[in-house]
């Protein structure tokens, strides 16, 4: 049976308990624990990870550009996919900024 690091108790390295807490990170709702002793706070591993990809998002990642048929396709990274949960047949609505800027809405 595989445990979840979630519902797991956890004591900080000052050796106070740390209590389970929702908070808003960068426009997302992370899951931390915080000390109840000296306030230091840990990220879950996984939304850690989800404040990564967004850091890189948000500084830019470059992407390859590719050919299929007469059409020209763009290569998201596996983990830019899986955060914004885009799969093979999914949809985005592609809209211009200006001529120098494209965005991509999610459906």
């Amino acid at each position: 049976m595989k445990r979840d690091l979630w519902e797991a108790e956890h004591t900080c390295i000052c050796g106070g308990r740390m209590k389970r807490e929702k908070m808003p990170m960068e426009g997302l709702e992370v899951r931390a624990w915080k000390c109840v002793k000296c306030k230091e706070i840990v990220l879950h591993p996984e939304d850690a990870q989800k404040m990564l990809v967004l850091n890189k998002m948000k500084h830019g990642i470059p992407v390859k550009i590719g050919e299929l048929g007469e059409s020209l396709i763009i290569r998201f990274p596996k983990e830019v996919a899986e955060f914004y949960k885009i799969s093979k047949g999914g949809e985005v609505i592609l809209k211009a900024e200006n001529k120098n800027k494209l965005e991509l809405d999610l459906q």
